[in-house]
């Protein structure tokens, strides 16, 4: 097995969850390479990585480090227990796996949920304790953040960059891109809704009382 499947299935093995389908074909594809700190040699300058040059304000996290930011994300989600008093405990129904950081430390993790296959992608608020839904798949937040990147002005619909990423879209969100002026898309984009993970303490009024 090469050594960046080999340290994304550890890394998986290691926080008991498995990844989406299409992030294993992201990696399988070479265009995950630079997640892998084990990796030697000089970085083949023509190959485009993955949200290699950053994509939206979305830098991944290294596979060998997935371990340690999930401890520090569940840190932070136990402080905000001590800081929110309303909240007693998350719900045992979800488990948050941080996999990208955006530049104000805030990240990007998969929300799995019991029984569902696909995990949901969640922004968790590092200075807020918010966590918003972002995307209902991994598929929909790589088009969401080809759609800020566009919209940013930084890059063309038509560069290499782009189009190395746009392959990896579902035929709508890919004609939607060729189709629709990137504005428009860029306004008609959900806002992202906050989500409660949490279960809540009984009002006081309610404590003790019998059932």
């Amino acid at each position: 097995m090469e050594p960046k499947k080999a340290e994304l299935k550890e890394a998986e093995r290691s926080l008991g969850v498995q990844f989406p389908e299409l992030f294993h074909a992201i990696c399988n594809s070479g265009m995950m390479d630079h997640l892998s700190l084990s990796k030697k040699g000089p970085d083949n300058k023509n190959t485009i990585f993955f949200f290699g040059e950053f994509m939206g304000d979305c830098r991944l996290i290294a596979f060998e480090e997935l371990r340690s930011a999930c401890e520090e994300l569940y840190a932070c989600l136990d402080l905000d227990l001590e800081i929110y008093p309303e909240r007693q405990s998350i719900n045992p129904l979800y488990r948050l796996v941080p996999f990208a950081r955006k530049i104000s430390g805030d990240k990007y993790c998969f929300l799995y949920e019991e029984g569902v296959v696909e995990p949901k992608v969640v922004l968790y608020g590092h200075d807020t304790g918010d966590i918003d839904l972002w995307a209902d798949s991994f598929e929909e937040f790589i088009f969401f953040q080809i759609v800020e990147e566009l919209a940013d002005g930084d890059r063309e619909l038509h560069s290499d960059y782009i189009r190395a990423h746009i392959r990896w879209l579902n035929d709508t969100h890919k004609q939607m891109l060729i189709e629709t002026p990137v504005e428009d898309i860029w306004d008609q984009l959900p806002e992202p809704q906050e989500l409660n993970i949490w279960v809540s303490k009984e009002p006081k009024e309610r404590q003790g009382v019998r059932q």
